[in-house]
């Protein structure tokens, strides 16, 4: 069973965006099940059961106080994406890496972001984690360079990055607002370039992970 974690300190960076077209994409490799721990929002939950006739996810889902309530749980899956309640500081973060077979912590490109996520990821840099890697989400089109300029400031202090990112595209929150898949929007090409680039993310996990 591959545990793959999705957290971070701040909200509002594709948190549960990325735990939800993730765990879609691991469906499609093998059996999946999407845990949601944020109990207060229920992001991923509430996105993931709104439409009852929707079969689309491919995985199954669970609040986490039914997950940890089983006998073994995540027992018979191949994969286990945990959606965290959110706002982990340094030391939740070592404990969920230490935990799982990949942490995975979204970031957006703001400009301001750089300096709190390095300090925030400087334990698991002392304590020799390295099971981890931020992703960079809701990266703008050129010209605005502020996705390469996070992404040069975070390599410089020894951050490890995916290789790949996840463009800005209105078409996430109208998958939230369906109950669908981003994959499935109609009528907005940026949904499909989403789509491929969490297809790119899942593929770096995979090389990490197996």
């Amino acid at each position: 069973m591959n545990v793959i974690s999705v957290a971070s300190e701040k909200g509002g960076v594709g948190k549960s965006t990325s735990a939800v077209t993730l765990a879609a994409h691991f469906a499609g490799r093998g059996r999946t099940l999407l845990v949601d721990a944020d109990e207060r929002l229920r992001s991923a939950w509430n996105w993931t059961t709104k439409k009852e006739d929707y079969a689309g996810w491919g995985f199954d889902v669970l609040l986490y106080s039914d997950f940890v309530a089983q006998a073994e749980p995540g027992q018979g899956y191949e994969f286990v994406v945990l959606d965290t309640k959110g706002g982990e500081g340094a030391s939740e973060l070592v404990a969920l890496a230490r935990n799982s077979s990949l942490l995975i912590i979204p970031t957006k490109p703001d400009g301001v972001s750089a300096d709190g996520l390095v300090a925030t990821l400087q334990p698991l840099l002392e304590q020799n984690v390295t099971n981890y890697r931020v992703l960079l989400t809701d990266v703008p089109p050129a010209p605005n360079s502020d996705g390469l300029d996070m992404r040069l400031e975070l390599d410089t202090a020894g951050i490890p990055l995916f290789g790949h990112s996840i463009r800005h595209a209105v078409a996430v929150s109208k998958a939230a607002r369906e109950g669908i898949c981003v994959r499935d929007v109609k009528a907005d090409r940026y949904a499909k370039l989403v789509w491929m680039d969490y297809e790119l993310i899942s593929r770096e996990v995979l090389n990490y992970v197996k």
